[in-house]
């Protein structure tokens, strides 16, 4: 029960906080001031990439780069005969991920990073592999809001932000009409009742409940993501090797380390690339359909309780986004102390 109800409040925090920036400038504040009180750094950094601004720029950018130009006649015969086809589910927007860099483009895209040749970082293929990544993240993570209209994504805001923060909605409105200085000072009075962590609690003390049955499917859910830990641990440690050779030269600044780093970027991208490939195939092949079990028996649960844990408890669009975070192992350089 407990291991349910510490995964509830984790997972409702991140997905709350993601599917908030979907409301207004200021349920946007309020989501993510309540979120950092429950979640990790990690789950913070994920979400605040998913902002309308970024998906702008990520579609600009898609339409520049992530595909060749065809000719005037092909274009013409296309416009005619094919329209987009939208996914139909998260496995959708999965299999739309393209090949994985080779080692080659990595450590090529790597050398105009190190070297900020901007030119050539926009015209790398790792660049439209990471353009197309982000964007299928935003993707899974708003899935279940594609066929919303606005007035019904705001509702929706509210109401997750009502349940989730412990404000009214005529707090929230409030907040809105105040100066960022008095909202901070508003919400940390508000915080320091404990109001949003009680809130939360009780949910999540609640959903242990009814996801008692579940546990089963969730720790099978939970083992095949071990396992993916396992390959990056295994990973990192060769890494760490590695590193060992060129940890006095990166400790140099300016074209030496460089040179360094380079060198030891290239050494690690097989290794780097060959755990992602392999974490991949495990959340595809494995953890997806264990995902899809779990959310087969959420929908009647959902219709049942109508809390924040319930509503936002999407196993499939969970494991989407790792699969889409486990691609930037690709491009870290490592370090080790």
């Amino acid at each position: 029960m407990k291991k349910i109800l510490l995964s509830a409040i984790c997972i409702a925090a991140c997905a709350f906080t993601a599917n908030a920036q979907l409301g207004s400038s200021m349920l946007k504040q309020a989501a993510s001031k309540a979120a950092k009180k429950t979640t990790e750094k990690t789950i913070e950094k994920a979400t605040d990439r998913i902002s309308d601004k970024a998906s702008d720029a990520i579609d600009k950018e898609i339409e520049k780069g992530l595909s060749s130009e065809p000719s005037q006649s092909q274009s013409q015969s296309q416009a005619q005969s094919q329209e987009p086809v939208k996914p139909q589910s998260i496995i959708d927007i999965m299999k739309q991920l393209p090949a994985v860099p080779t080692v080659q483009q990595l450590a090529n895209y790597k050398s105009a990073e190190l070297n900020e040749q901007t030119i050539r970082l926009m015209a790398s293929p790792v660049m439209s592999f990471k353009t197309k990544s982000t964007t299928l993240a935003i993707q899974a993570m708003t899935f279940s809001y594609a066929n919303a209209d606005s007035a019904q994504v705001m509702e929706t805001a509210y109401k997750q932000a009502e349940m989730m923060t412990g404000l009214t909605r005529e707090e929230i409105d409030k907040l809105s009409e105040m100066s960022e200085e008095e909202q901070q000072a508003y919400l940390e009075a508000h915080y320091k009742q404990g109001q949003a962590e009680a809130a939360l609690l009780e949910q999540a003390a609640d959903a242990g409940e009814y996801l008692e049955p579940l546990q089963p499917l969730i720790d099978e859910w939970d083992a095949i993501g071990k396992k993916v830990e396992g390959i990056f641990a295994d990973a990192d440690n060769q890494c760490k090797t590695i590193y060992a050779k060129y940890a006095k030269d990166l400790e140099n600044q300016g074209e030496a380390y460089k040179s360094a780093a380079l060198k030891y970027y290239t050494e690690i991208a097989p290794i780097q690339r060959k755990a992602v490939l392999e974490a991949m195939k495990i959340r595809m092949d494995e953890q997806i359909p264990a995902a899809e079990k779990i959310e087969k028996e959420m929908i009647p649960i959902r219709a049942e309780h109508h809390d924040i844990i319930s509503a936002l408890l999407n196993y499939p669009q969970l494991t989407a986004t790792q699969y889409f975070t486990d691609t930037e192992h690709l491009f870290g350089i490592p370090t080790y102390k």
